[in-house]
């Protein structure tokens, strides 16, 4: 390789580079920010053609048509939140409220057996060592009584935590709703301006980035179709063979449950099996423990791979992304760095722009 062509290698990858560095940190720092508006667009992207069509068709305004569009759209988004997360918030506070009550029905007889089990084959074993292993025992029952306690009121306490948000959360949804209002009654003359700064090459390229995402958001959403319906299976399978009632019903609630990146089937699985555990049904304990193990390295397995097949990126590429995406953006950014990358990688492939050969 020439100096001239070293040099131009350089500047481009330091161009590049600062770029992506710029990028990362406005959606680091500044997502709170723009995301209210970001939504807006993408919800008025979306209702467009549904505007479009209730305009020609039935003969209503489109100021009219896009209110009522908007209007509809958030209605049954926020009907539909608010029904599924009040009902999960109450049946988590309820769960932990009762958790003391549990642990000392359920949890104390079995820890007391076991914990005079192991006292008397101590004892046993070597006599000297009953009053030492008598204190042990009870500090044991103490300290698990007051950490059962400390969970119970420390998720309370998230759930109260949590509600004090509320208000910010509703002054931003607002916000949102108010940029859809406004950005679908006007999308055209927006769009239009935005074009009106851009040169034709530039415009040629936003084109071919709104077909690509197109294309990686429909091949996104049938990646995690799939990787959903191999949880299921899998799920629905195992809850069968260990004789739970309903595991297919129950199947589909974890598979839904399995996309968060954070919680997880584990989220649910886990605590399921602990408590199977400690009331003694050590079968389905450990059948439920061996199930998630296997949903997990299966998914870890097949996620880069499923994913990556359909939006066009290598397996490697596809996790880092998804790792990536995640510390920056949380869920969101899950979904958005690979979609991105594919992007990225096609509009190069076609020679719009020039990243890397």
């Amino acid at each position: 390789m020439s100096y001239e062509k070293r040099v131009k290698f350089l500047v481009n990858a330091l161009y590049y580079g600062v770029i992506a560095v710029l990028a990362l940190l406005l959606l680091k720092f500044g997502w709170d920010y723009l995301s209210p508006f970001v939504t807006g667009f993408i919800v008025a992207y979306f209702l467009k053609p549904v505007i479009n069509k209730i305009n020609v068709y039935l003969k209503i305004k489109r100021s009219i048509a896009a209110v009522l569009c908007v209007l509809l759209f958030y209605g049954v988004t926020v009907w539909m939140l608010v029904l599924v997360g009040v009902q999960l918030a109450l049946l988590i506070r309820n769960r932990f409220y009762l958790l003391p009550d549990f642990y000392s029905a359920e949890i104390v007889p079995v820890v007391t057996r076991l914990l005079a089990w192991v006292q008397s084959f101590l004892v046993s074993i070597d006599p000297g060592v009953q009053s030492a292993v008598e204190e042990a025992i009870n500090n044991i029952m103490a300290n698990m009584g007051t950490y059962i306690s400390d969970i119970s009121m420390g998720v309370l306490g998230y759930i109260s935590t949590a509600a004090t948000k509320v208000p910010a959360f509703l002054i931003r949804t607002l916000i949102t709703v108010i940029a859809s209002f406004f950005i679908s009654l006007d999308y055209y003359k927006l769009t239009y301006f935005i074009a009106r700064q851009l040169n034709t090459k530039q415009i040629t390229v936003l084109y071919e980035v709104e077909t690509y995402t197109k294309s990686a958001l429909l091949k996104y959403i049938k990646s995690y179709a799939l990787i959903m319906f191999i949880t299921f299976c899998e799920i629905g399978t195992g809850l069968f063979l260990l004789g739970v009632n309903k595991p297919f019903l129950i199947a589909i609630l974890i598979a839904v449950f399995d996309i968060l990146p954070v919680l997880g089937s584990g989220g649910i699985l886990v605590p399921w099996a602990v408590i199977s555990l400690v009331t003694g049904d050590i079968f389905l304990g450990v059948g439920i423990a061996i199930l998630y193990v296997t949903i997990t390295v299966i998914r870890n397995i097949i996620e880069p791979k499923i994913v990556g097949r359909q939006v066009g990126l290598h397996p490697v590429v596809t996790l880092a992304c998804m790792y990536v995406g995640t510390m920056v953006m949380g869920i969101l950014g899950l979904f958005l760095f690979p979609v991105s990358m594919s992007i990225l990688i096609q509009l190069n492939d076609s020679g719009k722009i020039k990243i890397f050969k």
